[in-house]
């Protein structure tokens, strides 16, 4: 079946020409059509900027499919078909949306499968292509996979350097005066895909030169048309004429801008002269197809009545029917008069037979007659004078009538026939005398003075062509004059506009306001008025005084409706402000959202209100903020921890993004160390418990001192006093073996060491057991030093494999400690075969070495002061709160802004909103959307986040 394209492409080729009664119902369907498409096409577009993708797509491929219906509605003959409708006075149908279309084929370009986006970064990559064209694969793929913030990043960070290039792109193109590079340029800044927003003086910089080309595009385009049209029009080459007028009326629409006078003017008459043939061609289609109806009246069964109002309609246009048509209306006005001859005829036929009779009986009668004739002949001359309008002759002939036949003056009919003539003579006299008094009123040597208002008289007065040809003359001065002062009235008229419009580019740039508004409704009466001012003003002075009353109307409009919506704005915005709370504020949004403030779409009702639920999961963070500080003051047990780390998985089961765990990138960790310490400790503690150096004592005998164990002591102990050759247990291996060594007695006293120390140590993990759960690191570091300065009877050896191992739990159960103390460990380490000997006997030495005791002081010294407080980085979070700043709104524009509920806070920080997860296995995400530095909130161009009405939470940095 075919399309309604298709139809008129067909009407557009047929030979017989185009008629409107077929042109008509397709324009009148192409419009249907086409509205449908751009119906369609918007409800699409609408979707694609609330970031609802697929939905858009969803819609055009809905049956019929848009974007298949929109590609059948374009066609090449579509300038052709336009100016056909404009010749037969159609209305132009609307156009298609192109632009939209042009979003959608884009969105179905960015909804493709990530890999085929990968594939295309790829070969880009690989063909080391420019950044700017990489630039937008890679923002497309962080468009199709905003799941995966890596892509995101990458486009800001290229974004960075891009700018930098476009910089030093731009001081180039503006040295080379390269106004193409200018303007594209200015189309990549101004484009709305930056994440990274560029500066307003590359923008300005751009701008300026991108217009400063359109301009010199459009001049150069024109300025190639114009002489053509204008050599077209001398020429009066009709077919070049009006296919340089299309390209000239496309170039206008393209640009859309102002033409220069200059070349306005050039094209003008040629305009005026299509319009005028246009016109001409108008009306002889019009006559054609009255003419046609008059031949059909004719040919048809129709009333005289029809027959002549289709005749009144072919005449109208001032020229004669076709000489056929013509003889047939003449034959057919005959008829009557022919049927009333026919009947006299056969009448006076009678009458003759009576006369013929009369005259065989009255012969005496034939003198008399033949005087009658005479008589019939003066008076049908007569007749013939007058119906000839040949009044002067007929006068004359009356005269000599008169001298030859006196009594035939006197007839009746004479004397009318010489009254109809003199009558003439006298009424032209009276018309001449009129025509030259009119003339010398109407004229005057000043053109100034003439008075066009009595031509249409003297031209109904003219009947010679020398009449004809005065009036003619006076016509053509007064033009002439009249154009000049249209000329000049229309420059001056012009001039007063273009002041008129800096006037309005003032009045625009001083806000809404009632003075400027009143201002500028002075200044739309002033423009009215200059129509009064400038009565000859041409048609492009009055296109332009149109142009500025629309946009002085469109501007006062929507300056009143600005004004209305900006007092219920801020009534609004006050009332959001006020609330005290969230719960206080989401029920403001409810109610606001039955009002007409609503319509403004200054935040999302709908969407917002839907996550209240969310906001509580801000104060759930807050409070599980206050319980962390709460632990954190007293310190964390083991218990506790345990309880955070539980709590904490909870809050992230809930929330995630979320700003407090990314401020404690390692809390798990840290508290999971914490959990473990209990069991360090008493493996750390069992390592001292279980060995042998807890029952061990010190045999001083022969220089050296000898380690037995602490129940031999003391049963042995009267026979070490005595005399002569001992046997002793001594331990001699790592285990606590012994073995039997001979002494000459009587032996030293047993010392208690080490055993002594052993204890001591041993009872230290029940006496600080909070210092361990709190201070963990700073009370092992105290335990060495107290080891290393406060156990002097202590052998070295064994001091130094108990600090080994109290720094071995140390470290295990803080990370943080074995970085801060690795030479100490790694000497430690080293050293492990010498110390693990300590069984071995040896003069005692209660110092330890200088290379052992000056490495671990310095380490010691300098980690000690670090773990004061081993978990501020944790506290100075705890300290700090998600803090409800304000709310996110829309501008008029629909650009994101934000409205703060009190003064700016004095803390910088990041700004979050709470919304919903789109990852199911959490509720909530506080997603960043900007940063508070310095008393300056800087919001992202994330489009995704920034939905209107939306609290902002402010997290301390």
């Amino acid at each position: 079946m075919p399309t309604t394209v298709d139809k008129i492409r067909r009407a557009l080729e047929k030979r017989d020409g185009i008629a409107e009664e077929e042109m008509r119902p397709l324009a009148d369907s192409f419009k249907v059509e086409v509205q449908a498409v751009n119906q369609r096409l918007d409800e699409a577009v609408m979707l694609l900027r609330k970031g609802l993708r697929s939905e858009a797509i969803q819609r055009v491929e809905m049956t019929p499919n848009t974007l298949e219906k929109a590609a059948e509605l374009e066609f090449p003959e579509w300038d052709e078909w336009n100016e056909i409708l404009q010749f037969l006075a159609i209305p132009l149908p609307p156009k298609l949306n192109v632009d939209y279309v042009a979003q959608i084929n884009e969105a179905i370009i960015d909804s493709l499968p990530l890999e085929a986006l990968l594939r295309r970064h790829r070969r880009l990559a690989i063909a080391k292509a420019p950044l700017s064209v990489r630039l937008r694969t890679l923002r497309q793929i962080a468009r199709v996979d905003p799941a995966n913030s890596v892509w995101g990043d990458d486009v800001e960070t290229w974004e960075k350097i891009r700018l930098q290039q476009i910089d030093s792109e731009l001081r180039q193109a503006l040295e080379r005066e390269d106004s193409r590079q200018l303007y594209l340029l200015n189309e990549e800044l101004t484009s709305d895909q930056w994440r990274v927003k560029p500066s307003s003086r590359l923008i300005e910089q751009s701008q300026f030169a991108a217009e400063a080309h359109v301009r010199q595009n459009m001049e150069r385009e024109l300025g190639l048309i114009a002489p053509q049209l204008a050599e077209a029009f001398e020429n009066r080459d009709e077919a070049t004429a009006r296919s340089l007028r299309t390209q000239w009326q496309a170039s206008r629409s393209h640009y859309s801008i102002e033409v220069p006078a200059s070349l306005q003017t050039q094209v003008m008459p040629t305009l005026r002269w299509l319009e005028d043939l246009d016109r001409q061609s108008m009306m002889e289609s019009e006559r054609s197809i009255a003419v046609d109806r008059l031949e059909s009246c004719l040919d048809g069964n129709h009333s005289p009545e029809e027959i002549q109002d289709a005749y009144e309609q072919a005449t109208r246009f001032g020229e004669p029917v076709p000489d056929a048509l013509a003889a047939r209306m003449q034959t057919l006005a005959d008829e009557p008069v022919k049927r009333a001859k026919k009947k006299w005829t056969l009448i006076a036929a009678a009458a003759g037979l009576l006369v013929i009779v009369g005259a065989v009986t009255a012969y005496s009668l034939i003198a008399s007659a033949r005087q009658a004739k005479q008589r019939d002949d003066y008076v049908r001359q007569m007749e013939g004078f007058v119906s000839e309008n040949r009044y002067d002759e007929a006068l004359s002939f009356f005269e000599s009538v008169r001298a030859n036949a006196p009594e035939v003056t006197s007839l009746p009919k004479m004397v009318a026939l010489h009254s109809q003539a003199q009558k003439a003579v006298e009424s032209e006299t009276k018309r001449e005398e009129r025509f030259e008094t009119l003339l010398v009123q109407a004229n005057s040597d000043d053109p100034a003075l003439i008075d066009e208002s009595l031509i249409p008289q003297l031209e109904e007065l003219a009947k010679t062509d020398g009449e004809r040809a005065r009036i003619d003359d006076i016509r053509k001065r007064k033009q002439s004059y009249m154009d000049s002062q249209a000329v000049a009235q229309s420059d001056e008229m012009i001039e007063k506009i273009g002041e008129y419009w800096t006037t309005f580019g003032e009045l625009q740039s001083r806000g809404n306001t009632n003075a400027n508004r009143t201002a500028l409704e002075q200044l739309r009466t002033s423009v009215i008025r200059l129509s009064n001012s400038y009565p000859l003003r041409s048609d492009a002075a009055t296109t332009k005084q149109e142009q500025l009353r629309s946009s002085l109307t469109a501007t006062i409009d929507q300056m009143k409706r600005t004004m209305q919506a900006e007092r219920q704005l801020a009534d609004a915005l006050d009332s959001l402000s006020a609330a005290r709370s969230l719960e206080q504020y989401a029920d403001r949004l409810r109610e606001l959202s039955t009002r007409t403030v609503a319509d403004s779409d200054f935040i999302e009702f709908d969407t917002v209100i839907d996550e209240e639920d969310h906001w509580g999961n801000v104060d759930r963070t807050n409070e599980w903020l206050e319980r962390l500080s709460q632990r954190l003051e007293n310190g964390v047990t083991s218990g506790e921890a345990t309880e955070l780390v539980e709590s904490a998985e909870l809050l992230r089961n809930r929330v995630a993004p979320n700003p407090v765990f990314d401020a404690m990138p390692k809390f798990s960790d840290s508290m999971e160390e914490i959990r473990r310490r209990n069991s360090i400790l008493s493996e750390t503690f069992n390592v001292f418990q279980k060995h042998p150096l807890r029952e061990l004592v010190t045999l001083p005998a022969e220089g050296q001192d000898f380690l037995i164990t602490k129940t031999y002591a003391e049963d042995n102990a009267d026979r070490m006093k005595r005399s002569g050759g001992l046997g002793v247990m001594v331990v001699s291996s790592s285990t606590g073996t012994v073995r039997n060594r001979g002494f000459d007695g009587p032996l030293d006293d047993i010392k208690n060491e080490p055993m002594a120390s052993v204890n001591w140590l041993i009872a230290q993990q029940n006496a600080r057991a909070i210092d361990f759960a709190s201070l963990w690191e700073q009370t092992f570091l105290r335990l060495v030093v107290e080891v290393m300065t406060q156990r002097p009877d202590l052998d070295a050896r064994v001091k130094e494999w108990m600090i080994f191992r109290l720094l071995d739990g140390a470290t295990r159960g803080s990370e943080r400690l074995a970085a801060a103390i690795p030479q100490t460990m790694a000497m430690l380490n080293r050293r492990a075969d010498t110390f693990n000997r300590w069984y071995e006997p040896r003069p005692f030495n209660g110092k330890l070495p200088t290379e052992v005791e000056s490495t671990i002081r310095a380490e010691l010294g300098t980690a000690y002061p670090r773990f004061k407080a081993p978990l501020s980085d944790y506290s100075k979070v705890a300290a700090s709160r998600l803090s409800w700043i304000g709310f996110l709104t829309k501008t008029e524009g629909n650009q994101i802004s934000y409205h703060l509920r009190n003064e700016l806070p004095e803390v910088d920080g990041s700004i979050f909103v709470a919304a919903p997860s789109r990852d199911n296995a959490v509720e909530t995400s506080l997603n960043k959307i900007g940063e508070l530095n310095q008393g300056h909130v800087q919001l992202t161009s994330n489009p995704v986040d920034l939905i209107g009405g939306r609290p902002l939470f402010l997290f301390p940095n």
